[in-house]
């Protein structure tokens, strides 16, 4: 029988709405929008793709976990290959 360790790395797929802030290269989003929460997280603007910088824009991020990295920026609903 393969035991899989407790620490080993998965992913998270987390959907963002872009609130709108754009300053100093940072786009300011909330996750779980519309989930209760006001997460707030800044994100480098070129880790987004330019068509979805606008305020309101919704799409998932990718996060490494443990540790949260954010791993991509992918379309709202999209299927991920990789």
């Amino acid at each position: 029988m393969h035991h899989v360790e407790d620490n080993a790395p998965f992913y998270v797929r987390v959907l963002a709405k872009v609130l709108g802030c754009l300053r100093s290269g940072e786009i300011t989003v909330i996750l779980l929008p519309g989930q209760g929460l006001a997460l707030t997280e800044p994100i480098q603007a070129h880790l987004i793709p330019e068509t979805l910088r606008m305020p309101n824009s919704e799409f998932d991020i990718v996060f490494k976990h443990p540790g949260a990295e954010m791993v991509r920026v992918l379309c709202h609903g999209t299927l991920s290959r990789n």
